[in-house]
């Protein structure tokens, strides 16, 4: 079922972070934490389904120093899981339709520690 989820332009790490995610038109804040991150999006885990195509914004704590990466994305994909997992039942697909170039250097240098040799 996941075979094509790994041949993204941008691959993706596992790697737990805090995100807050606000729906674009709603006031409700959903705090939850990231499945996986990469240059190009970020995969969530929350407790309801949301809609694919709808834009997001999002602050990613990537670390306790920094501030928080601020991006914009559009939810791509939902899958609920068979089994509840606590923290959420649905993963969520974020691809980032505006990222400065300063969060994407954030990005890069947690992916990049990720990447080196132990």
């Amino acid at each position: 079922m996941w075979e094509g989820m790994d041949k993204r332009r941008f691959p993706r790490v596992n790697y737990k972070c805090s995100v807050s995610l606000k729906q674009k038109g709603e006031t409700a804040v959903l705090q939850t934490v990231t499945e996986n991150l990469g240059l190009g999006g970020v995969c969530v885990l929350l407790d309801k389904g949301l809609d694919i195509f709808s834009p997001v914004s999002l602050e990613i704590k990537l670390d306790e120093v920094q501030p928080p990466v601020s991006a914009s994305g559009t939810i791509v994909w939902v899958v609920r899981r068979r089994e509840f997992k606590k923290g959420g039942s649905f993963d969520t697909g974020i691809e980032f339709s505006e990222l400065s170039p300063q969060n994407r250097s954030k990005i890069e240098a947690v992916l990049a520690k990720l990447d080196a040799p132990a």
